[in-house]
């Protein structure tokens, strides 16, 4: 990574991995509100692509970081899940349960 990207990914790495993962939760969300919103026909436009980009790329955020080298199997296991997700192969509770962890980690 040149210093770029390093000092792009600053504020991210600010973070400890638990608020990490709990702002991928946030996108997890909305990527299922936008996706269910658009299905049900509450949206006329469908942003869930959107959201789920979003949370790819913060995933791939939390993995460049150095803190967290030893979960990169990890995160990359769950990016996997998450495409099964989206192409309605695993459920949503069980992918909101593992990210859903994490937030309610950082809440107790």
């Amino acid at each position: 990574m040149n210093n770029t990207e390093t000092s792009r990914f600053e504020r991210w790495y600010r973070l400890s991995l638990f608020e990490q993962m709990s702002n991928i939760d946030g996108e997890i969300k909305r990527f299922l509100d936008a996706r269910d919103s658009f299905v049900s026909g509450a949206s006329k436009e469908d942003f869930s692509d959107f959201y789920f980009n979003k949370v790819l790329e913060l995933i791939d955020r939390t993995e460049s970081d150095p803190k967290n080298s030893r979960r990169i199997s990890e995160l990359e296991d769950e990016k996997e899940q998450l495409m099964l997700l989206k192409q309605g192969k695993v459920s949503d509770e069980y992918i909101t349960r593992y990210w859903n962890s994490y937030t309610i980690a950082l809440s107790a």
